[in-house]
């Protein structure tokens, strides 16, 4: 079962931020996940939020920043002072620090429909980067999947299920030759597992945090999970 660093090791470091994707490959990740914004003027950032609060009190729109001016937030300092340098990566600095070994999840917060062309420059830079092979590219934005299937035929598609049920799941799932169901822990349940898995998909849990959890979705068979804490995947009980 794969250890998927959420945020990197967002457990230890502010989440999204080159400092929690190094400590990840410090604690031996394997794969690292993060989730992927646009500028206003067209910049691929990090960071989990359309808006900046979850980083202090900037209720900034990233859609309405330019580069120039989200660059100088810092969004460490709420974790922890010491990270008051940390800054917003721009999704190349990402490619540039991740070895090729480490499989990448990026997940697009949303599509075109809020951040025009983000499909296209995404897939842009993964192929600059030769990283089709190791990049699964995963959505609640079901539509901005569908854009980067009809973008690219081989790249990996992760689908996330949000509010979705999962008949019409498998429905879109089939029609995007998608890799993964991508679940949350509540979602996650024997039935849901199996039928995924009987049709040919991946299951990839979030957000699962304790060696009791993983150790319960290992037996239920989920190909991954994304952890807070990628020591997760030496820990054993």
């Amino acid at each position: 079962m794969l250890v998927i660093a959420h945020r990197g090791a967002s457990g230890h470091a502010p989440e999204n931020t080159l400092a929690s994707f190094r400590r990840a490959l410090e604690m031996g990740a394997r794969a690292v996940e993060f989730d992927v914004h646009l500028t206003l003027d067209g910049e691929l950032v990090v960071a989990h939020d359309d808006d900046l609060r979850r980083c202090g009190r900037d209720r900034r729109s990233l859609r309405r920043l330019l580069w120039e001016d989200a660059r100088r937030v810092d969004v460490g300092s709420w974790f922890n002072p010491r990270f008051s340098a940390e800054r917003l990566p721009r999704l190349d600095q990402v490619y540039d620090l991740l070895p090729p070994e480490v499989e990448v999840h990026a997940e697009l917060k949303h599509g075109s429909a809020v951040y025009p062309g983000i499909e296209e420059r995404a897939l842009d830079l993964i192929r600059r980067r030769s990283a089709l092979r190791r990049t699964l590219i995963s959505s609640f934005d079901h539509a901005a999947l569908r854009v980067v299937r009809g973008l690219d035929e081989t790249a990996r598609v992760g689908y996330l299920l949000g509010l979705s049920t999962l008949e019409k799941a498998f429905r879109e799932m089939k029609t995007l030759r998608a890799e993964s169901l991508n679940l949350s822990r509540r979602q996650a349940g024997p039935r849901a597992i199996k039928a995924a898995h009987d049709r040919g998909y991946k299951v990839l849990v979030y957000t699962v945090n304790t060696p009791l959890e993983r150790d319960r979705f290992a037996r239920l068979g989920v190909d991954g999970i994304f952890c807070n804490y990628p020591e997760l995947d030496l820990w054993r009980s």
